[in-house]
């Protein structure tokens, strides 16, 4: 155990270059082996142009790191015969009973919990924007009952709908919140102190608050965007806090309980407070390349992933999915064949995560950091660590990789801020700009786009509140917003999406020669952009 601990302290100048090149200001990095924590590290600093370091006590934003806590928490309600793994949800939720097709007539919370019901992600209805929320809470049934699809039924696709819904399935069984039986039945037995689903108290300086990275790698301190998932239903998904030290904890007791009840063969550890740990692990819906797409080498359980080594342990963060990939990235494990690896990341603007866990031996590499830099530093900082506990050298230098992917980011946005200019005419606007104004409602008159003219632009509004975008004339009636990653990131504190048409706002024209309609692809999982009516003023509206 010593030489590992060792190697462990040996990563730390490797760790703080991967650190420097992202352009994040902090990262906490936490090591569990044999059931017991052996290992906690603390690179950079706390926040910009501040000397004081993060500790094992500091608070982060652990976005998508929340979905394992929330089906430990499923599963224990399921233990107690609050709730079933395997009945649909209509039978909870009376108001989804609307939605007819395969989803709406057989979704069950083990689907929920995978990311097996094929529901499209639709992220920018819960806010994209400054940390301003965009959907109501009471409104996460209502609009999964006319969502799209982007696969089958039974296909994984990762939607934070998913657990939205299982929060109301919660809500309407129990009466209470999904976040506060957390906090009460998880966190608190736990001792886990810093761990919380509300905003840090403005009087705790032990906070990673979030961070953007410019293009020049520095970084500057945002508004927090957590508390807008919270407050738009999304909580259970991706909206929990806690530190390094708390969440190994939740892991510590987890892999424990799950060591027991794997090993007997049994559904309960006495002592523990988690249940039906097997089933938390039990691959349920399998993806991945088509030469490897069977549940038995890549799956996704309930809230987390697992892969069979050799395999792609980063394809969830964005090291692979913006820049990196297969191409870049080789396989891990390729001498550890038939090794089982959970894993997740947590990604959100302003906070990146990442999770490993070995439960053969009771091991877990857990990374955080405060910003939305230029490259992941947590999913390399956390495979460094996982390599010491393996007792596999990584076939990459992982330096370099960080290099080529901060390069790649950076190219990347110069590629699509060309590809959208390339398409841009003379051909004017149809009609005069203020024959665009008005109400543009979705199909269930749930979310508004307001656009208003201004000089020789189109300012457009979501749901009548701060976030939006000026629009120039792009092609016709088409009007755009030219790509520009500052922008994008630093000033509006926006996630990245790397496509044309996110870019796009479309006006149809009907037989009259008046402005009806306008679409928007803002899901790039479908691949139609979503219809948004003209509403005359004098309609009215009850929903908003």
């Amino acid at each position: 155990m010593d030489s590992i601990k060792q190697q462990l302290e040996a990563l730390r100048p490797e760790i703080d270059h991967i650190l420097q090149i992202s352009g994040s200001p902090a990262l906490s990095l936490g090591v569990l082996h044999r059931g017991a924590i052996i290992h906690t590290a603390h690179f950079g600093h706390l926040h910009t142009n501040e000397s004081k370091l993060p500790n094992d006590d500091t608070i982060h934003w652990v976005a998508s790191l929340t979905k394992l806590i929330t089906a430990a928490a499923i599963a224990k309600l399921v233990h107690d015969g609050k709730l079933h793994w395997d009945v649909p949800i209509r039978e909870y939720l009376s108001s989804f009973r609307i939605r007819q097709d395969e989803l709406g007539l057989k979704a069950t919370l083990r689907d929920l919990l995978s990311n097996r019901t094929g529901i499209t992600p639709a992220n920018n209805l819960w806010g994209f924007q400054n940390s301003e929320p965009l959907m109501k809470k009471s409104e996460t049934t209502f609009t999964a009952t006319y969502l799209s699809s982007a696969k089958p039924f039974g296909q994984f696709v990762y939607s934070q709908w998913n657990y939205a819904l299982v929060d109301d399935v919660v809500k309407e069984v129990t009466g209470a919140s999904l976040c506060d039986y957390i906090e009460q039945n998880l966190f608190r037995p736990l001792h886990m102190t810093r761990s919380s689903f509300d905003r840090p108290q403005e009087s705790d300086a032990n906070v990673a608050h979030t961070h953007c990275t410019h293009d020049d790698g520095t970084p500057t301190r945002k508004a927090d965007f957590a508390p807008i998932l919270v407050e738009a239903g999304s909580g259970v998904g991706a909206g929990a806090r806690s530190s390094i030290k708390d969440y190994m904890i939740f892991l510590q007791a987890l892999l424990s309980a799950y060591k027991n009840q794997h090993d007997n063969g049994v559904n309960v550890t006495p002592g523990s407070i988690f249940p039906l740990t097997r089933a938390i692990f039990t691959p349920q819906v399998g993806f991945g390349p088509p030469h490897r797409s069977g549940i038995d080498d890549v799956a996704y359980c309930m809230g987390i992933y697992r892969t069979k080594l050799p395999g792609y342990l980063s394809f969830a963060s964005p090291n692979f999915y913006y820049t990196l990939g297969r191409k870049r990235l080789p396989p891990y494990g390729t001498r550890l064949a038939g090794t089982e690896v959970f894993h997740h990341s947590g990604t959100g603007p302003g906070h990146l995560g990442a999770m490993y866990l070995v439960p053969s031996t009771e091991s877990a590499v857990v990374a955080l950091t405060n910003s939305q830099p230029l490259m992941d530093p947590v999913d390399f900082a956390a495979q460094l660590a996982l390599s010491v506990l393996l007792g596999e050298k990584p076939m990459v230098y992982f330096v370099k990789m960080a290099q080529l992917g901060r390069a790649i980011t950076l190219e990347n946005y110069e590629v699509l801020k060309k590809v959208v200019a390339e398409g841009k005419t003379n051909v004017p606007p149809t009609k005069p700009l203020a024959a665009y104004e008005g109400d543009y409602y979705n199909a269930i008159h749930n979310f508004v786009l307001s656009v208003t003219s201004a000089g020789d632009c189109l300012n457009v509004n979501m749901q009548r509140g701060k976030t939006g975008f000026t629009l120039l004339p792009y092609d016709g009636d088409t009007f755009y917003w030219p790509v520009d990653r500052e922008e994008e990131t630093c000033t509006k504190t926006m996630w990245g999406f790397m496509y044309k048409d996110w870019h796009l706002f479309r006006f149809e024209i009907d037989c009259n020669g008046e402005v009806e309609k306008l679409t928007w692809r803002h899901d790039p999982y479908l691949a139609s952009p979503e219809i948004f009516r003209k509403t005359p003023t004098s309609g009215t509206f009850a929903r908003l």
